[in-house]
């Protein structure tokens, strides 16, 4: 038996004792994930508010956002309501475990992935004809000067690899200070970010296609400057998804 077979195994045992002793809870309402779990990723109290959020279709629109350096993106929740306290509870009020059940709503949402059995395991994600649209996963770094801590983009790109099967790549960040985006408008937000991240390396990118993950896409700015420099690294393509988007939702 070779060494990445005997610390698959290991990872895996690991894990399923871990399920044991800490078991896995609704990322909405913190409730413990029972056997009538749906999807092993909400409880049921939960799926009507989460229906009522989804963006449809996943798919963002250029119209709606600046995408200036993409080949598509999409995202599974307005970020509004329950997914907003969800995600706050993942960044900021120490609970970066739900990040899990967050990044599995992606996997079976926009690509398709096959719910685990139960919580805490893993969807089954079988790419259409056997070949994955993309070659390597990339998260959006954090801005520097940022505070310290869980980063769900990352946390996001560790967890949808081992479900699609990819490497990821960390090789991303930020050259310089970025003001928060939050205050801005759409046109300070694009100078903000214009040429503001690089490539520590281009070999993980050079020639491939890149899934670009990031936890919240508002103006598209972020994404589209990461794409920038993802593209000048010699990638093929670039395509971000998110957990949720921040705009107007569509009754």
């Amino acid at each position: 038996m070779n060494g990445a077979r005997l610390r698959k195994i290991l990872y895996g045992a690991a894990y399923r004792v871990a399920a044991q002793i800490y078991p896995r809870r609704c990322p909405l309402c913190g409730e413990v994930l029972g056997t009538d779990a749906v999807a092993a990723v909400l409880c049921r109290n939960c799926l009507a508010g989460a229906k009522k959020l989804l963006h449809n279709p996943p798919r963002l629109a250029d119209t709606e956002h600046s995408f200036y350096a993409l080949d598509g993106a999409a995202s599974v929740f307005y970020y509004e309501d329950e997914i907003r306290y969800a995600i706050l509870c993942t960044k900021l009020h120490g609970q970066p475990w739900l990040a899990r059940e967050l990044s599995d709503m992606v996997a079976i949402r926009l690509f398709g992935a096959l719910p685990a059995s139960q919580p805490g395991g893993i969807p089954r994600y079988d790419p259409p004809g056997g070949l994955s649209p993309y070659d390597c996963i990339v998260p959006v770094p954090p801005r520097r000067g940022s505070d310290s801590g869980p980063r769900l983009p990352d946390l996001m790109a560790g967890r949808l690899a081992r479900i699609l099967h990819l490497p990821v790549c960390r090789d991303l960040y930020p050259v310089r200070m970025m003001r928060p985006q939050k205050q801005l408008s759409l046109a300070e937000r694009l100078k903000n970010q214009k040429d503001g991240y690089a490539l520590h390396a281009t070999n993980h990118v050079m020639g491939r296609r890149v899934l670009l993950v990031d936890d919240i896409i508002t103006s598209g700015a972020t994404v589209s400057a990461c794409a920038m420099a993802l593209y000048q690294g010699g990638a093929a393509s670039v395509s971000a998804v998110s957990l949720a988007v921040d705009e107007v939702r569509k009754k």
